[in-house]
């Protein structure tokens, strides 16, 4: 049996059973796609179930490492394989998971780049055009990814709470309540913008001219929110900055003005396992101790100068 055929299958599974969103099916076919490409190589032709083998999987592996990847991304490739193997296993079509004879490269214990909320406030500044303080405010205060904005519709914002439905990973449904100056920038928005449409319609939208010269208007795109943010990153003197960023500094921020209140902050956004949201509490300690250098600095240029206190 072809390889690709069996993979079809998984595809189905996660499709139909599992509810898998369209992007996260399309990266496991990508990342499928690149290990046949290589086993290809190997046999000299059409790859077979039986070619799914520790072997492949593990020189598979050297070659990710010897092309340069990063270990995310690496770690993205091989998961991607385990869990076609284990769902292989599971279904009888494989004896064994060759993955589970591998050694995965471990992940990096990496704390995320989080803009200060200073950074949040210049974004948005009276200045900044409507469109973009709507979505950082969506960004930044509703702790949304850029995926989750870009399905908003009009009737999805509920103007004296936040958002009644976010749809997010997995197909799953959330209502996301807002503070009052993330809700009074979205309804600037909705009557200067969106001023007359239906709730069934995007809450974003791009216009560009159709085949001819015909104005037309279409639901954003998350590419677009990506280039937005990133414009408006250029203009503050962040050019670093991107829309998750900020779903980072939503996270720090609530944890700071919550005073550690993990559990609201993974509620607020939408995290299954709280280890995922501890990642935050490691941000504010690290911020904490660049504040606690002031004394290193204030002890070496003033310990010769002050007068001791006295009795000593």
């Amino acid at each position: 049996m072809r390889l690709s055929a069996l993979f079809e299958e998984f595809r189905h599974f996660l499709r139909v059973e599992r509810e898998a969103t369209p992007r996260t099916i399309q990266t496991y076919r990508w990342c499928f796609g690149d290990f046949e490409a290589f086993v290809m190589k190997q046999v000299g032709g059409t790859v077979l179930a039986t070619h799914f083998t520790a072997d492949n999987c593990r020189s598979y592996q050297y070659d990710l490492t010897s092309r340069g990847l990063k270990t995310a991304t690496i770690r993205v490739r091989l998961a991607t394989l385990g869990s076609f193997g284990k769902w292989a296993v599971r279904r009888d079509k494989l004896g064994r998971n060759p993955m589970d004879a591998l050694t995965r490269p471990r992940k990096k214990a990496r704390l995320p780049h989080v803009p200060r909320w200073e950074v949040v406030e210049k974004l948005l500044a009276p200045s900044v055009a409507v469109r973009e303080r709507a979505l950082i405010a969506l960004l930044a205060y509703g702790g949304l990814r850029r995926s989750e904005v870009v399905t908003l519709d009009v009737g999805d914002v509920a103007p004296d709470f936040g958002l009644c439905r976010v749809l997010g990973k997995g197909g799953h449904e959330a209502s996301v309540p807002l503070p009052a100056s993330a809700l009074a920038i979205l309804d600037e928005y909705l009557r200067t913008e969106r001023a007359g449409a239906a709730a069934n319609e995007p809450l974003f939208v791009v216009r560009f001219r159709a085949k001819g010269n015909a104005k037309s208007m279409g639901r954003m795109s998350s590419q677009r929110v990506w280039k937005i943010i990133k414009d408006l990153g250029q203009r503050v003197g962040m050019p670093e900055l991107h829309p998750h960023a900020l779903r980072h500094a939503c996270g720090a921020e609530f944890l700071r003005r919550s005073h550690g209140n993990l559990r609201a902050v993974q509620e607020h956004l939408r995290h299954k396992d709280v280890q995922t949201t501890t990642l935050y509490t490691k941000v504010t300690q690290q911020d904490l101790r660049q504040q606690l250098r002031v004394f290193d600095e204030d002890g070496e240029e003033n310990k010769h100068s002050r007068p001791l206190p006295q009795g000593i």
